[in-house]
């Protein structure tokens, strides 16, 4: 039979003689990349696996080209770059791809075993094309034309041929790219700073925890993604599950105000990088959330990025108060700004002003939780504040300022409110189910966040306090992407919760079941960023 051969074009151009220091970076896929699944124009997205002082950054490109083999008799094409690296801000950078490996750990073919084969022929391919040349159509023969001339310096192009007997190039999430990278601009990367704190040589303080390094990591079950370990956590934050409000800025327009908030005071800039959206104040601005009439008990969570002289902050107001009664804000302090001040006061005490250890090179994730007069404030998951007996009346507003000085400025990423419902045992025994959207996943994978860990802690002591409880847990996505991906995805995310039941707490794994619908029972609309963040949930229905 005629083997038809695919060929996979990467056009990765170079910076110049001013750039020259080149760093090798391990990039793992966050979303699947094929001839049926991408097209032209997506976004791309990976997650920096090594070295590790870039681990967890991103790196983002785009497709360029995709055309099925059926199409172009028998010859497949998939062009794609990555042109920014996101470490602590966007970097322009220039790659090259050393080798590939499939998400099965399978190297230098796609997910169909389809051979990889690399040509280092750059005037072949590119014809005497510059900077910027993007390989294109692909022809008989296996030719290559260039699309695209930039600025007249030398290109580099690796040519990555797939040769095999099928209809398309496929690549799943997971899958691993070694990359060489050099800034196109600026710093080169050998000489950026770590993104995150490397494991210090001497034993840290209780006082000076690193509240960002992650426990290690454990695989919980053969061909599953490396699960946090749980068992190992002190978070013991629990996001309130009815939304009150959720924005991550994705329904912004860039020439619009946010549509979930009434802004005064100075302009938002609406940024984006890697994946992420965030709006950005450089002068004072009050967002008032549209949500009114506060529960009792409720959490508020806030992914900020604080820079230079600045601070951010909660306001609450009773109903018809001018005054706040509660105000729960933070500011980066000392020379390095390597700490960072929380203030909580209420209107009759002050409840705490201290300062604690955190990396405010990356955005903070701060989590404020008021349940039954006890108030707990938490910073990337480590417990800061924990007071109790504080008299609240009822709160019917709120709102968030930001208070950048001189040079500084305040940036949001991510912000949710929600009541606070009973805990698993009671729903359980009420409702036979039990809704959770704080069982949290990297994006387009079945790797649990860290923060998921009160969570499943309280379903894994739940289900010890009640020995002949049998569970279902179902995984639910929202509609983004095609319906196949979503199915498989919400799946594999149930799989990933009852193997972290089983490996890390020691439930009997026939107690649970697990099963996925993917986005075919919404809760909610699709529309905006808070029905799709209500539609992606894990529900455990007893059986």
């Amino acid at each position: 039979m005629r083997r038809a051969c695919f060929l996979l074009a990467l056009a990765l151009a170079t910076a110049g003689a001013a750039y020259t220091q080149e760093m090798d970076l391990q990039v793992e896929l966050m979303g699947p990349l094929g001839t049926q699944s991408s097209h032209k124009g997506d976004r791309l997205f990976a997650r920096v696996v090594t070295p590790d002082s870039f681990r967890g950054d991103t790196v983002e490109g785009k497709v360029t080209e995709v055309r099925s083999g059926g199409k172009i008799h028998g010859q497949s094409i998939l062009n794609f770059t990555f042109e920014t690296l996101q470490h602590s801000q966007a970097i322009p950078i220039s790659t090259q791809v050393k080798s590939v490996v499939n998400s099965k750990g399978q190297a230098d073919v796609d997910e169909e075993g389809r051979v990889i084969r690399k040509s280092g022929n750059v005037a072949k391919v590119l014809g005497g094309a510059g900077l910027g040349g993007l390989i294109g159509g692909l022809a008989g023969g296996g030719k290559g034309a260039a699309i695209g001339a930039g600025a007249g310096t030398a290109a580099a192009v690796i040519l990555i041929e797939v040769a095999a007997e099928g209809p398309e190039i496929r690549f799943d999430p997971g899958s691993k790219i070694m990359l060489t990278a050099k800034a196109r601009s600026g710093q080169p990367l050998t000489s950026l700073s770590p993104s995150a704190p490397v494991a210090p040589a001497a034993p840290q303080t209780a006082s000076a925890p690193a509240p960002t390094a992650p426990p290690a990591a454990t695989s919980s079950a053969p061909g599953s993604s490396p699960q946090p370990n749980f068992t190992a956590l002190k978070d013991d934050f629990i996001p309130g599950e009815k939304l009150l409000l959720y924005d991550d800025f994705t329904d912004m327009a860039p020439d619009e105000a946010p549509p979930h908030w009434k802004v005064r005071g100075g302009a938002l800039s609406l940024m984006a990088a890697g994946g992420v959206r965030q709006v950005t104040a450089t002068s004072k601005v009050t967002m008032t959330p549209m949500a009114a009439g506060f529960p009792a008990n409720f959490t508020v969570e806030t992914d900020v990025k604080l820079d230079g002289d600045s601070r951010s902050g909660w306001y609450f107001y009773p109903k018809n108060a001018d005054e706040q009664f509660l105000e729960v804000w933070t500011e980066p302090r000392g020379d390095q700004g390597a700490e960072l001040r929380v203030y909580v006061r209420s209107r009759e005490e002050m409840l705490n002003d201290s300062t604690a250890a955190i990396d405010l090179k990356q955005p903070v994730r701060e989590a404020l939780w008021i349940q039954d007069g006890r108030l707990r404030f938490y910073l990337n998951g480590q417990k800061v504040v924990d007071v109790n007996q504080v008299k609240l009346p009822p709160l019917e507003t709120a709102r968030l300022e930001s208070e950048p000085y001189s040079d500084g400025k305040v940036s949001f990423q991510r912000i949710r409110i929600a009541e606070s419902t009973p805990d698993f045992s009671r729903s359980i025994a009420a409702t036979g189910r039990y809704v959770s959207h704080g069982i949290l996943f990297d994006t387009d994978s079945d790797c649990l966040k860290v923060e998921s860990g009160a969570v499943i802690k309280s379903i894994a002591r739940g289900l010890e306090a009640n020995p002949s409880l049998k569970l279902r847990i179902e995984g639910h996505t929202d509609s983004t992407g095609k319906a196949e991906h979503n199915l498989d995805l919400s799946k594999r995310r149930a799989e990933a919760v009852k193997a972290v039941l089983v490996s890390q707490f020691g439930v009997d794994a026939g107690r649970l079941a697990a099963d996925g619908f993917g986005a075919s029972k919404p809760i909610d609309s699709n529309d905006t960023p808070q029905g799709r963040a209500q539609n992606r949930r894990v529900e455990f229905v007893k059986q």
